[in-house]
């Protein structure tokens, strides 16, 4: 029996190649996007606003989300607040903007009725009206109360998912909040599990921004 010995040259092709043809995959895109802004916080000049923005911007170009805000806690009041957002209208931004929580709100599970994905990640969905007096204008309640879902993967008007985005010792810093695709479905567990990194890596640079 003759031993037969793999050319090493082969070997690396075929990495080389796999991985060529899994980068084409849209899946991958949205982590080169996520590395794409781990890399801009390198930037010691950056601005924790602008970064945001410009997360919020590529996640519902890339991830195909019809609306995403991010909200910080407030180093002055403890209060936490929506920061940035992309897609949504001037109405509706501006109702965001004037609304601020405490950590108790946050944490209030009869208002906020939700079901938790993960550590970092909650749904919120339209039939249990996960909402406060004061958010009425965030969303088309109308639309909302005339929307019905056929499918387990249908999204409706009132529907959400919340992305926490943690420090040290789990303390919340803010969070990512998504409502709406551009396919009307909930997204895949490969976008919020992108999500959560993004989330992590933004609880790091929060983390250290604080410290300076």
């Amino acid at each position: 029996m003759v031993d037969k010995t793999i050319d090493h040259e082969l070997v690396k092709k075929r990495i080389c190649l796999s991985y060529q043809y899994d980068s084409a995959d849209p899946a991958n895109e949205r982590l080169d996007c996520v590395h794409s802004l781990t890399v801009a916080l390198a930037d010691r000049q950056l601005s924790i606003r602008d970064f945001l923005q410009n997360a919020a911007d590529i996640i519902r170009d890339k991830f195909w989300v019809k609306e995403i805000t991010i909200g910080l806690r407030d180093r002055a009041d403890g209060l936490y607040r929506y920061e940035v957002m992309s897609g949504l209208d001037e109405g509706s931004w501006e109702a965001h903007r004037q609304l601020a929580y405490t950590l108790e709100q946050f944490e209030d599970s009869e208002l906020y009725k939700s079901a938790q994905i993960s550590n970092l990640t909650r749904l919120f969905l339209a039939e249990d009206n996960p909402y406060g007096s004061d958010e009425e204008r965030t969303f088309n309640r109308e639309l909302m109360l005339q929307s019905s879902r056929r499918s387990l993967d249908e999204t409706i008007e009132g529907d959400y998912i919340d992305v926490r985005i943690l420090g040290r010792d789990g303390v919340l810093l803010g969070w990512i909040e998504i409502s709406g695709t551009t396919d009307g479905k909930f997204p895949d567990v490969h976008t919020i599990k992108c999500l959560e990194l993004l989330a992590s890596i933004l609880g790091v640079a929060l983390t250290y921004s604080e410290m300076q």
